[in-house]
């Protein structure tokens, strides 16, 4: 048991109460306590340099991490060369543009490329009317004589009808012609038959004295009232004036 008359030791001295800082490791606790009264109590002095260096290590570890932090946001931030072409690697904050849409009306100018339009082909040129020369006597009588040979040639003759009726029809008709027009009309010696149109030979008939344009069409033979053929030269007439 306890004596009641032995003096009650007193109660050792409460410890401060430590900040809420990072607790710092005292490289040397044992230095920080003092012998006697039977307890180690830290001292005064030493809880004020631990609250001194616990701030400056926090100063530092705080100073450092910003830097580190610092140099790796710099290092991100920093722009490479090839992702300085890229859209994607420098995406800018700027809005997008709005393209107003103009409202010109189109213009009503004619294309330069439009298709050509073909030429029409130029019509063949007229043939030149036909030159009829004049004939000598010797001349007509070369052609009376062999008609073929001068077949296409074009001349002047003139002649007396002396057939026009419902047997040779109302484009052809017979005529005894000669190399210009003669005195009397017997002078009119040369036996031939007359082709033209029905419409030009409205107006001719029998006895009838005519100048004729006309156009050698060959030989011509055809059977004669006596029962007998003859051949005489056919002639196309391309105009007729009688006299």
């Amino acid at each position: 048991m306890t004596d009641p008359t032995t003096p009650k030791p007193p109660d050792p001295p409460t410890e401060p109460p430590q900040p809420s800082m990072s607790p710092v490791a005292d490289p040397a606790p044992e230095a920080n306590m003092v012998a006697g009264a039977g307890t180690a109590t830290p001292k005064k002095r030493s809880n004020v340099r631990a609250w001194v260096v616990g701030g400056t290590a926090l100063a530092v570890i705080l100073c450092c991490g910003g830097a580190v932090i610092g140099t790796f946001n710099g290092d991100e931030s920093k722009p490479t060369a090839g992702a300085s072409s890229s859209p994607a690697a420098s995406p800018t904050s700027a809005s997008p543009t709005t393209i107003t849409p103009t409202t010109a009306a189109p213009t009503s100018a004619a294309p330069t490329s439009a298709i050509p339009s073909p030429t029409k082909a130029a019509p063949p040129p007229k043939p030149k009317p036909p030159s009829y020369k004049t004939l000598t006597e010797r001349q007509w009588k070369l052609i009376a004589k062999d008609p073929d040979g001068y077949l296409g040639k074009t001349y002047v003759v003139y002649g007396r009808v002396t057939q026009f009726d419902a047997a040779t029809g109302t484009d052809s008709f017979r005529a005894d012609v000669a190399h210009r027009r003669m005195a009397e009309d017997y002078d009119y010696e040369t036996n031939t038959i007359l082709n033209g149109s029905a419409s030009d030979l409205d107006n001719l008939v029998e006895d009838d004295i005519f100048r004729a344009n006309v156009t050698v069409l060959g030989s011509f033979s055809y059977d004669t009232q006596i029962g007998g053929e003859t051949t005489v030269a056919l002639l196309q007439v391309d105009s007729i004036k009688v006299l």
